[in-house]
């Protein structure tokens, strides 16, 4: 099982509920960058202008820069693909976090380890959703089974033509994004 994540971000509405959701969660204080950002971008010129709203999280990358750079064997990719860091090895050099070319792994305040998104693997071996994906009132972060080809995460995938951002890097990231233009600075091909 590879698990992954769809945003359709024709539905997102750029709320927070799933930034603050994972903050909770995490136990992640006010004031420190969470482990999910929203990007609010605006294209084009009066009267053709156009907004994105989006979530951007660690995109549990094939090929993650952020693994490959860390010198103290911190980053993983676990059994299920899901890239993650050992707070134990992590002696905070913060390599990974120039690395992502997603601006996804960011430093705590309080620690010396790395962080990013492991989509809530605690919650997910316990049976339960990420907690972006439980909190979106929306239900634009559908969550499930790559290797699936019926999952509906699969189906949704393939049936909305959903691609991940800045294929350019040639990461294979296991985040998805539907209904975004393709052509925003700074997530292009």
């Amino acid at each position: 099982m590879i698990y992954g994540l769809l945003v359709d971000v024709s539905k997102c509405t750029g709320c927070k509920s799933c930034v603050v959701g994972c903050k909770n969660w995490h136990g992640i204080p006010g004031g420190e960058q969470g482990r999910i950002r929203i990007m609010d971008m605006t294209t084009g010129e009066y009267p053709n202008v156009s907004r994105w709203i989006f979530p951007v999280m660690c995109m549990q990358c094939d090929y993650p820069p952020c693994v490959s750079v860390c010198r103290y064997d911190a980053g993983f990719i676990d059994t299920h693909g899901i890239v993650s860091v050992d707070p134990k090895k992590c002696v905070g050099c913060e390599l990974c976090t120039l690395a992502c070319p997603y601006g996804a792994r960011t430093m705590g305040q309080k620690g010396k380890a790395a962080k990013g998104c492991d989509l809530c693997m605690d919650r997910v071996q316990a049976g339960q959703l990420p907690y972006c994906v439980e909190t979106c009132p929306t239900d634009a972060l559908i969550f499930g089974d790559l290797d699936d080809p019926q999952s509906a995460i699969s189906r949704l995938i393939q049936h909305e033509g959903a691609q991940p951002l800045k294929k350019k890097f040639r990461t294979h990231p296991k985040v998805f994004y539907a209904h975004l233009n393709r052509d925003l600075p700074g997530f292009s091909r």
